[in-house]
């Protein structure tokens, strides 16, 4: 889910970031005033190898046109390690948050949608998000996160409690988070999502995904632009002729 996910008129532009390779660290430093600082939340570091050797029984599952893949965290982090992310701004849990998890360019490359230009994220309450996987560049830096790691290493609970109305929400399995977002982005619309939740990644048709829900050919120019709307906001939430995510009602239902 993410802070606006029930407002689906709101202006939403969902995009995917295929972030550059790193390391330990790439491009700290930057210039403001003619001061070289270092760029904080720009900053991925290897973390201990006692915290990359402890077991975790969640899965990331991926789908592509072959078949469905299922990928556990012992073996993530065997094959591209554990990173952590200073984040600047974080929507659900305030300034200054630093995480722990798998940055996304190489996490992506390993489950075989690296190349691929467009992905859909799929959440555990019905929440489905499309992406242009090319059209965000860096700055940003993404990472699909583990935890917060102002908890302990160690422990169970994976994030501080985060409240939605009168439920307090998990956000396990995965929580996508991006660093350097606020800098090139108005922070009043979600022009980079934030999903938590997350359980899954697959390959994303557009074409083919949102078929059963296309109008007529040649249709009323409403009927056009209803589609159009559809598509860019609400289908991450709504279904309608069964396509579209599951968190709120599906839009053509009787009644």
């Amino acid at each position: 889910m993410s802070l606006i996910r029930f407002s689906i008129q709101h202006p939403l532009i969902m995009n995917l970031l295929l972030v550059l390779g790193v390391a330990s660290m790439l491009r700290p430093i930057h210039v403001v005033g003619g001061q070289r600082t270092l760029r904080r939340d720009l900053v991925f570091g290897l973390l201990p190898r006692a915290e990359q050797a402890i077991a975790d029984a969640r899965v990331l599952r991926v789908q592509d046109d072959a078949a469905e893949r299922q990928y556990t965290v012992p073996e993530l982090i065997a094959a591209i390690g554990l990173t952590k992310l200073r984040v600047a701004k974080d929507p659900h849990f305030g300034p200054d948050r630093v995480f722990s998890g798998f940055a996304l360019e190489p996490l992506l490359n390993h489950i075989g949608l690296g190349d691929e230009p467009e992905l859909l994220l799929v959440c555990a309450d019905g929440y489905r998000i499309p992406f242009d996987a090319s059209a965000i560049k860096p700055p940003l830096r993404g990472l699909l996160a583990l935890r917060d790691t102002a908890l302990p290493a160690d422990g169970e609970v994976h994030w501080e409690g985060y409240r939605h109305g009168a439920e307090i929400v998990n956000f396990d399995p995965f929580y996508l988070v991006w660093a350097g977002a606020y800098e090139r982005l108005d922070p009043d619309t979600e022009a980079l999502p934030w999903p938590f939740q997350l359980t899954g990644i697959q390959r994303f048709d557009r074409d083919a995904y949102y078929a059963p829900a296309r109008p007529p050919a040649g249709g009323a120019d409403d009927l056009q632009k209803g589609f159009a709307l559809y598509t860019a906001h609400c289908g991450k939430c709504h279904r309608m002729r069964g396509v579209g995510g599951d968190v709120g009602p599906a839009l053509d239902r009787e009644g």
